[in-house]
């Protein structure tokens, strides 16, 4: 496959029938791009400072992430049934990981935002990740680093957050559903296992997402457009002779704009030998020297993650097809 013979249809080998793309009614949309796509490519200062002073609702985001994780993992047992199935399958772990992205770039501003981050960090957590005392940890190199910047990403900073709700009195009742925290995936979320939700008309919205595919050249592109932004407006800001906060507050804008925008050219697959993957390579490596910026930790680490994390879906899609990153990252954790 050459970079002008694409298969950008995400259709997999073999496939049978249509992959959904004639519903396009009520289509599912890709929520980085809803996020992103109200800025333009070359963002005045005004929308670029809008952009960071708005207030995403990062506890829906974080709910919609284990909402269609899960049910990916329910329709895991109905792929026999076709390649709808199956391609509903992929858009629900696209846009599952799409909205982790979300909570985990996203810069702690109130508490909401660190409740959103912890408890989604509890639900994706890494196996081994929390070891029992009095157990001796065994891990590979390779999974403690997966963990490490799994914590990292998902990492409150310094704000203070209070602690969770009080425990019950003696005379309270509602024993059964007493909060654990001030927000709780599990009873926002329909609980694991069990049959799939979504089926019929649902079902061919979900496969025809994967249609939707986004120029990840493009992606790329605009990721080191902001990253540049961001770069020239911080050096700005320690130049200029007038108030330096609104250039710093539209830098952070930037900056949370390219990550999001490499998130989302991170998580879509691309074939390899194709266009595509020299765009996911490129990013690797720009990816790679933000190392010694200043971006803030959680924000690298939290791409880092999403790139590890795109390979299962790579995999799902066409496994030895599809570009799988392993990259030797310069540490940052």
């Amino acid at each position: 496959m050459t970079d002008k013979d694409q298969d950008r249809s995400l259709a997999p080998t073999g496939a049978a029938g249509d992959t959904g793309s004639q519903n396009t009614n009520d289509a599912i949309s890709d929520p980085l791009a809803a996020v992103t796509g109200t800025i333009s490519d070359d963002p005045t200062l005004a929308e670029l400072i809008a952009f960071r002073d708005s207030a995403p609702d990062l506890r829906q985001f974080a709910i919609e992430a284990k909402r269609c994780e899960d049910e990916a993992e329910r329709l895991w047992f109905r792929l026999k049934e076709g390649n709808h199935v199956k391609m509903a399958r992929i858009s629900l772990k696209i846009v599952a990981l799409s909205c982790t992205a979300m909570v985990a770039i996203w810069p702690v501003d109130i508490v909401e935002h660190a409740d959103a981050k912890q408890a989604l960090a509890k639900a994706t957590a890494f196996h081994g990740d929390d070891t029992d005392y009095g157990q001796t940890p065994s891990l590979d190199a390779a999974t403690a680093e997966q963990i490490r910047l799994h914590r990292a990403a998902f990492a409150v900073g310094e704000l203070l957050v209070p602690p969770g709700p009080a425990a019950p009195a003696p005379a309270d009742r509602g024993l059964a559903a007493w909060p654990l925290s001030r927000f709780d995936l599990v009873n926002a979320v329909r609980l694991e296992g069990g049959d799939a939700s979504i089926s019929g008309t649902q079902l061919m919205r979900w496969s025809a997402f994967v249609d939707d595919y986004p120029t990840l050249s493009d992606l790329v592109d605009l990721f080191a457009r902001m990253m540049a932004t961001a770069d020239r407006l911080n050096a700005l800001s320690d130049t200029t002779t007038e108030d330096p906060r609104p250039l710093r507050r539209a830098a952070e804008g930037a900056r949370i704009i390219a990550y999001l925008t490499a998130a989302r050219a991170a998580i879509w697959p691309a074939m390899l030998h194709s266009a595509d993957s020299q765009a996911k390579l490129r990013l690797v490596a720009l990816v790679t020297e933000r190392a010694c910026r200043g971006d803030a930790l959680h924000q690298q680490a939290a791409i880092r993650h999403v790139i590890s994390e795109a390979n299962q879906i790579a995999k799902q899609f066409r496994l030895g097809a599809t570009l799988e990153l392993a990259p030797h990252w310069i540490p940052i954790v």
